[in-house]
């Protein structure tokens, strides 16, 4: 049973933890030499209810109640109930209505490392340590991790590079991402980017996935650098980083706006495709060279004046690259005389493309896309250049193909012809700016230590450990 004065300690306990963060957010990119206030980490869910379960039991605490809600083992479910908080037992029975925010906690400080709660329905991840925030934003709920740096980062590593590569030479590699990623971390806590928490589980921040994904290679790369962060004049720098170059780093001023100290446009050897060092164990990454095809109407939607159509489009070209190869401009013009420009990443997200570093064919091509089942499973063929090639109608009528519409039918299978579709051929996979992963792992096995691989990739950085 726990006590008026047990339930009192509570809300000291997260008064107190709520003061050290107003600290901590008032120092914005300080580096810090006291002790870090633990990560909040939002939790995706799957539905608008929390399904949770675990084995030892757990408390649920509310700030305003003297006497924490006891759950022993097994599974509840959290849901909203007209403001309040709803919490079912797993055989359905209610064990209450609450105010929020709640806190669940493990029963004792003794068990509180090892302890571990279950989010069934989570997207990402299922078993989680630390403690768990729970409260409504608007009618839905949310789920905040709430734990140490560490044990956060032992669920974002094997979610952000392979943890194989520590077995194929790339033990380095992974202490690099583990820099790095304890940086991203601890950078993001100071800017407030969220309200309540941090950080999301998602790719916007760093995938999160908690107890299930860790693995002995990452939690090692973590350990051996433990509390290690990279700084620029003694403050944390604002850290990015990417799976494949195509072999040019680049500035944030190149793809965004602004510029960052710590980051360069340099040749990367060890993550060029050609493998211009003729390394004997390179590996290039599978989006290290792309192609893609993006059709001429679609691109009419891009049009200053809003105009579509087969023919709004006249030509799409380059206007400009910067040093690295990166596109600066891409051009749009309609067939009227339109025109309008893309700049620098805007191009980039706008046709789905892989990276900023491509070529653009000069002339359009007709093309169609087939769409076949095979044993239920469905695949996406392409076939290029078919303009003035013939085929059979269902009359079985030789035609020639030219850039009308088609139909293309048979036996489970599905498609249109033709459409005219430029070739886009392009390196890399991502912005290009600081680290590049596959570049990280041909440079561990090219001998480079993780302080090297960091060096290159953000020069004029300092390692810090911070705790």
């Amino acid at each position: 049973m726990i006590t008026t004065q047990q339930g009192k300690l509570y809300k000291t306990m997260i008064l107190a933890a709520l003061v050290s963060l107003v600290l901590f957010f008032s120092f914005q990119t300080t580096v810090y030499s006291s002790d870090i206030p633990e990560v909040r980490v939002a939790i995706s869910l799957q539905q608008n209810f929390l399904e949770l379960s675990f084995d030892s039991g757990y408390n649920l605490v509310n700030a305003e109640e003297d006497v924490p809600l006891a759950l022993p083992g097994g599974k509840y479910k959290l849901s909203n109930a007209n403001g309040l908080i709803e919490i079912l037992d797993g055989q359905g029975h209610c064990l209450g209505l609450y105010s929020d925010p709640l806190y669940l906690e493990p029963f004792s400080e003794e068990t509180s490392g090892s302890s571990f709660f279950s989010i069934d329905n989570a997207c990402y991840g299922q078993k989680y340590r630390g403690m768990l925030e729970i409260f409504l934003d608007g009618g839905t709920l949310r789920a905040i991790n709430i734990l140490d740096p560490e044990s956060y980062l032992k669920g974002v590593l094997p979610r952000e590079m392979p943890p194989s590569w520590g077995d194929y030479g790339g033990m380095e590699a992974l202490k690099a991402q583990a820099v790095a990623a304890r940086t991203y971390a601890l950078d993001n806590m100071n800017r407030q980017r969220h309200d309540n928490f941090h950080l999301c589980d998602t790719q916007h921040c760093q995938v999160y996935a908690g107890i299930g994904c860790e693995t002995e290679n990452t939690n090692r790369a973590l350990e051996e650098t433990r509390g290690e962060i990279l700084t620029f004049n003694s403050n944390i720098i604002e850290l990015f980083y990417h799976a494949t170059n195509g072999g040019y780093t680049e500035l944030p001023q190149n793809v965004w706006t602004s510029s960052l100290p710590c980051y360069a446009a340099v040749p990367d050897p060890f993550d060029d495709p050609s493998n211009p060092l003729g390394l004997s164990n390179f590996t290039e990454h599978s989006y290290a060279r792309w192609e893609t095809e993006v059709p001429l109407n679609a691109l009419g939607f891009l049009l200053a004046d809003g105009r579509t159509g087969e023919n709004a489009v006249e030509r799409v070209y380059v206007a400009s690259v910067f040093p690295s190869g990166r596109v600066q401009e891409l051009v749009i013009r309609g067939t009227e005389g339109q025109t309008v420009s893309l700049f620098k990443e805007k191009a980039r997200t706008a046709l789905g493309l892989k990276s900023q570093l491509y070529t653009v064919d000069d002339e359009p091509k007709s093309s169609v896309w087939i769409v076949s089942r095979l044993y239920g499973a469905e695949k996406k063929e392409h076939f290029s250049g078919l303009k003035g090639k013939c085929a059979r109608d269902g009359y079985n009528t030789l035609r020639t193909l030219d850039e009308g519409s088609y139909v293309v039918q048979g036996k489970e299978a599905k498609g249109s012809v033709p459409y005219l579709s430029l070739t886009i051929k392009g390196l890399g996979w991502g912005h290009g700016i600081g680290m590049s992963q596959n570049g990280a792992y041909n440079r561990s096995k090219a001998g480079q230590v993780y302080e090297e691989i960091l060096s290159f990739y953000y020069p004029g950085t300092e390692m810090e450990k911070i705790y």
